[in-house]
């Protein structure tokens, strides 16, 4: 931007040796476009001495939206500094206002001083200044936090001594701003009235300056007749946003039922004569000004003021017809979902490209929204559109693509001459909706195969991201027993060849998806699949067929999809990088087998493992649905080469069969989290010795770390749950497996160890940054092992970087060890 400025200078400065050049003001304009985009306050400003011309050309882009907080993002980001700007920038727009009498005192007390004010006073007869700040501003919408702290209440004993003297509390209660409820003069209620008092009397001065220019304005209902009056000089106005800036709640607790019932009628009525006005304005606006307003921010809540949703939902539809359709719309949001309902008729979709609707708030409800569609064609119209993210509106939602896919087949089937022709003379055009990412939420727990069914078969061609949700619902329970809940089977037929993402979670019933649809998903490199089973028996799991997917690079499991998952597939995705199998959580740890069930008791061992062939599957057990039996235990080998793995995180039963060897096929894994945490306390415990620890494939027997293998790439390790380290073992896993660790989360029981050995060996650890751990200490252990907290270590060391240890919930630093990025 430095460069912009040098050539403007040089272009528009006369030298002595060369001949005046001017820049064209198309080629100014240009680059001034390009400083607004990029908010560049600091270079517009110099600008502003350059000449005359460019001076004039660069105060419309400098105010036209000097309140929007991006407009200070090249100044120091702390607090004080951008009030101060805002300060200044306030006062500097008063100064600029004519007449003087314009300003009203409570704004000339809250941002002018003493000495202004005189000076204001001095000058009120002299001639309009030559350049009008304000004649420039386009969007006139003021935040909150800057107006309510500029002013300096109640530090500022000018507006404290304004308040007293004109009995400014008495007057807001009446009027609203400052809830009855308050018997006594409360200095936040106070401030929170004068906040909206000279939020509304600042945005009438300034409004004042630029009626025939402003585009987009912020109008508090409780001052909107004197917006009215003036509704014909808002020629420019495109954007509206009616705020309430009332506080009044509908009940209080310090009155009687009767009294409660009389407030209640008194704010209905208070809620119709501020809403009628609302309407009338855009009635108005509409009328003098035709297709000029094109949207109107009504506020999302009203309960304050007894507005029910019902009624809420008729004003939005009285206010919306009468503005003009949107005009080709490229998204579909929930800002403009409400015009786009009451005009759908007369919208153009040809251009719409995505649709994100993920809930209905701060729009017309669900109900009344069914209503008006009333069948009424949405999605079919939308032809070019990419990505879908809303709210089912019923099992028939994609009935349309289904038909049309179904004609296009059939034609391209009977076409002989070409597609062209074939779809000339059948007065039908093949172009089918290009739809590549699609996100449902069901609000129900029904079952939404059909619906999904139809999604698949209609866009299989584009269709790149399927995500589903089900919502929970009350009296569906948060975790369920393997079994007890309807098992619903996803994607049978389903040919989604450019599939990458597909990802399902689901409450309320058991989720399962048909693996010969995953087989057909060459393209898959994401995979989630959630429900809520959490408890289960072991010998109802049946396993899934083994599923090839080379590109597969996240899989994420839980509930009853990782239980029925065959991990034989991890052979086939040797492309994965992100790996996490698990249980939903319950209270305090998830569900896991006991050891017994899992057949590790030795009274059992000997003769399940004899009647289990060398797949692991059980002689009397066959083929059952597709699904394949495993009996009674899940088939664990670890020996999986994933050579790209780089976060792996196992939960439950997956945690505590995990094989440390298998770290020797995961040469890149940075991350490991292994949850133990099980419901049945003190039943699952590991203990970790150092013939546990991954070691290569030409160890021999009785030899000692010298062969474990080394992970240098490994920067965090978590266990959680009851693990049993010895010593030696730890130190060899956090000096030769993973020497380069960062972070070290060990959870509460951990009885391997005690925190000096702990303390002592992570000062060996070259790279450690943060460590975790519970243990019981006694006092003065910790200044002995060198720990202090943040308030003992020394003023002139709180910018170094220093090892920190949370124990017991708190945080210590190692002094000893300093760690420097």
């Amino acid at each position: 931007m430095e460069l912009f400025c040098s050539f403007l200078l040089s272009f528009s400065l006369a030298l002595p040796e060369m001949p005046q050049q001017p820049l064209p003001l198309e080629c100014v304009l240009i680059i001034l476009g390009v400083l607004s985009e990029e908010y560049d306050t600091d270079t517009m400003a110099r600008l502003l001495c350059v000449n005359r011309t460019i001076c004039t050309a660069t105060l419309p882009f400098l105010y036209g939206d000097c309140f929007n907080t991006n407009m200070h993002k090249h100044r120091p980001r702390s607090k004080k500094s951008t009030l101060t700007v805002v300060s200044q920038l306030i006062r500097t727009l008063l100064w600029r206002i004519h007449p003087k009498d314009r300003i009203p005192t409570l704004l000339q007390i809250a941002y002018l001083s003493p000495d202004d004010q005189v000076t204001l006073q001095s000058t009120a007869e002299q001639p309009a200044p030559i350049f009008k700040y304000g004649h420039f501003i386009r969007k006139l919408v003021l935040h909150h936090d800057p107006i309510i702290y500029s002013f300096g209440f109640p530090s500022n004993p000018r507006v404290v001594d304004h308040v007293t003297t004109h009995q400014l509390y008495d007057e807001y209660v009446a009027e609203g701003l400052i809830s009855s409820t308050f018997n006594e003069h409360n200095a936040d209620a106070l401030e929170n009235a004068l906040e909206m008092d000279i939020h509304r009397q600042l945005t009438w001065a300034l409004c004042q300056e630029c009626m025939e220019r402003i585009e987009q304005l912020v109008i508090p209902l409780t001052d909107i007749e004197r917006y009215i009056d003036h509704v014909d000089q808002f020629e420019s106005l495109s954007t509206v946003i009616f705020t309430i800036k009332k506080r009044i709640p509908v009940t209080e607790r310090h009155i009687g039922q009767e009294d409660q019932e009389e407030r209640q009628r008194e704010l209905e009525v208070e809620r119709g004569r501020l809403f009628r006005a609302m309407v009338r304005f855009v009635e108005r606006h509409t009328s003098i000004h035709r297709h000029v307003l094109r949207q109107v921010v009504v506020p999302k809540s009203c309960n304050h003021l007894g507005t029910n949703r019902q009624s809420n939902d008729d004003i939005k539809l009285e206010i919306f017809s009468l503005l003009p359709p949107l005009q080709n719309p490229r998204s579909i949001n929930n800002q403009n979902w409400s015009e786009l309902v009451v005009q759908l008729s007369d919208t153009n979709l040809n251009y719409v490209t995505s649709i994100k609707l993920v809930t209905f708030a701060g729009t017309i409800s669900a109900e009344k929204t069914l209503l008006l569609l009333d069948n009424r064609p949405l999605l079919s119209r939308c032809r070019a559109l990419k990505q879908l993210e809303m709210t089912t509106l019923g099992t028939d939602m994609f009935q349309w693509a289904v038909l049309e896919k179904q004609k296009n087949v059939e034609h391209q089937q009977q076409s002989i001459i070409g597609r062209q022709l074939c779809s000339w003379q059948h007065g039908y055009y093949n172009d089918l909706v290009p739809l590549r990412s699609v996100k449902i939420t069901h609000m129900t727990p029904l079952k939404p195969v059909q619906e999904l069914d139809d999604l698949a078969f209609a866009f299989s061609d584009s269709l790149e991201e399927l995500t589903v949700r089900n919502k929970w619902a009350s009296g569906m329970s948060a975790f369920n027993h393997l079994g007890s809940t309807p098992q619903v089977v996803h994607g049978h037929g389903w040919t989604l060849p450019r599939l990458r993402v597909l990802d399902f979670k689901v409450y309320g019933s058991q989720l399962s998806f048909d693996t010969d649809a995953l087989q057909r998903s060459g393209a898959l490199n994401s995979l989630c699949l959630k429900d809520r089973i959490s408890t289960y028996n072991h010998r109802d799991i049946r396993s899934w067929p083994t599923v090839h997917l080379p590109h597969l690079k996240n899989l994420n499991l839980s509930g009853s999809a990782a239980l029925f998952f065959n991990l034989d597939s991890l052979h086939h995705s040797p492309c994965l990088v992100n790996l996490s199998l698990g249980m939903p959580s319950l209270n305090r740890g998830c569900y896991i087998p006991s050891p017994k069930e899992m057949g590790e008791d030795p009274e059992t061992q000997g003769l399940q493992d004899a009647t289990m062939d060398d797949h692991g599957l059980s002689e009397t057990q066959g083929l059952s649905r597709g699904y394949q039996s495993i009996g009674t235990k899940p088939r664990f080998t670890w020996d999986w080469h994933l050579p790209n793995l780089l976060k792996l995180d196992l939960k439950a039963v997956f945690a505590y069969k995990f094989d440390f060897q298998w770290l020797q096929h995961l040469p890149n894994l940075q991350f490991l989290q292994l949850n133990t945490s099980s419901t049945q306390e003190g039943l699952h415990k590991r203990s970790i010795t150092l013939k546990d620890l991954p070691r290569g494939h030409q160890q021999q027997q009785g030899e000692d770390d010298a062969q474990v293998i080394s992970l240098p790439k490994l920067e965090a390790i978590n266990l959680k749950g009851h693990w049993n380290i010895d010593t030696k073992a730890l130190e060899v896993l956090c000096l030769v497996v993973a020497p380069n660790l960062r972070e070290v989360d060990f959870g509460a029981s951990f009885p391997g160890h005690s925190v000096c050995e702990w303390v002592a060996l992570s000062r060996r650890m070259l790279r450690i940054e943060q460590s975790h751990s519970v243990r019981p200490l006694k006092f003065g252990v910790l200044k002995e092992l060198g720990l202090v907290s943040l308030c003992e270590l020394p003023v002139e060391d709180r910018d170094k970087s220093f090892v920190k240890h949370n124990i017991n919930g708190e945080a210590y630093y190692d002094v000893q060890v300093p760690w420097y990025m």
